[in-house]
């Protein structure tokens, strides 16, 4: 294999993951691979909570890329959530803002270890995500040869004291939107360090078999679809209490809103709702595909992957303002649009008239700017601004 030698770090890894930024992580992996050597470097966790054990410990392989997994020997604190409570809205010592990356995990010893005695053999080593502990700890071990992709929104815990020197720290950083980017300035003034927007891509789109998702799950006359974990933590109690005020003012006749993913919250008994659990990949093309919209109400997102695959479909987007990452993206690619708090249902109203014109909008631009060309050009800037 020629070109350079390149370690990729990242909490969890596998084709089991679900999350936006393993997702991404693995794509920049597999893409990254068809000009150097690329191997991973995570730990046997799963599960983003408790950082249980899954994988077993050693040397493994996907994607035909060597994964070296490394023993979780503390997942999240237990106590987590008060700990997350006092730090985040209590009067706290600074000790307790450096004890956050322990406490959240995954702690894995042996990967720091790994990267202390090994890191010099690497021209360059990716790490995600800023708030765990194997980038907070493990990226000041080789800032040298080190890019963080930050996967970065405005939440609190960015202004702990782990991660105010840790993004001036690498040799480049990847942000996954311009958003992102601003924020990140904004906030620790790091223009200094060169950085890449590297955005996403996209193969094409998995065949759509919108008849057969409607019947597999019952689903007949137009439907609004959420695709994501359904809890509050992304919105979805908000997103429901506007569908029903929606709805109870006579809004979107005959209309159901379809929630697939996992369900981490309690859903109305209604008929005009409906909780699918998580879904196949070949349900969620049909659901995609089927769609009136997509809405994607969370205001934290650091990106919006579902949004560029519901474009490719030609189904537009309908995103909450408040969330500057996934508003910007609908707001470039003109293909959806966005709405503050209790105008849900005006701006559900409105792109829902106009939806074949910024479907084909959406499909445009996921063409021109999610292709695997434009996406491995600017992969090659970061690897050449992070290669000592």
């Amino acid at each position: 294999m020629t070109g350079r030698r390149i370690l990729l770090v990242v909490q969890r890894y596998g084709a089991e993951v679900v999350g936006g930024s393993e997702q991404h992580a693995r794509l920049v992996a597999q893409r990254l691979a068809q000009r150097h050597t690329v191997e991973i470097a995570t730990t046997t966790a799963l599960d983003y909570w408790t950082w249980a054990p899954y994988y077993r410990a050693g040397n493994d392989f996907l994607d035909g890329l060597l994964v070296r997994r490394f023993a979780v020997t503390a997942g999240r604190d237990p106590e987590f959530k008060a700990f997350e409570h006092r730090v985040l809205e209590e009067d706290h010592h600074v000790r307790d803002e450096l004890a956050w990356p322990a406490h959240q995990g995954p702690v894995a010893p042996e990967l720091l270890e790994f990267l202390h005695q090994h890191g010099g053999e690497y021209d360059a080593i990716l790490f995600y995500t800023y708030i765990y502990a194997p980038t907070a700890l493990g990226l000041p071990i080789v800032p040298e040869r080190a890019a963080l992709i930050s996967t970065a929104h405005d939440e609190y815990p960015l202004r702990l004291a782990p991660y105010r020197a840790l993004f001036h720290l690498p040799r480049a950083i990847g942000y996954l939107t311009p958003e992102e980017r601003a924020m990140v300035h904004e906030r620790f003034h790091n223009e200094q360090v060169p950085d890449e927007v590297l955005g996403y891509a996209l193969g094409d789109a998995p065949p759509a078999d919108v008849a057969a998702f409607r019947a597999a799950h019952g689903i007949a006359g137009p439907y609004v679809l959420y695709l994501g974990q359904v809890s509050e933590g992304k919105g979805c109690d908000e997103l429901l209490a506007e569908w029903i005020a929606h709805r109870d003012r006579g809004g979107s006749p005959d209309t159901t809103l379809v929630l697939a993913g996992t369900v981490r919250m309690a859903i109305p008994d209604r008929p005009d709702v409906r909780a699918l659990g998580r879904v196949s990949e070949e349900d969620k093309a049909g659901a995609l595909a089927g769609a009136q919209v997509l809405v994607q109400p969370s205001r934290l997102e650091s990106l919006g992957i579902v949004l560029f695959e519901a474009w490719q479909y030609g189904t537009p987007v309908l995103v909450h303002r408040a969330n500057l990452v996934t508003s910007g993206q609908t707001e470039r690619a003109h293909a959806g649009r966005s709405y503050a708090d209790n105008g849900f249902g005006a701006a559900l109203e409105a792109l829902t008239s106009e939806r074949d014109a910024r479907g084909a909008d959406g499909q445009e631009y996921v063409a021109r700017e999610c292709s695997y060309a434009a996406f491995d050009e600017r992969l090659e800037r970061l690897v050449e601004a992070t290669a000592p």
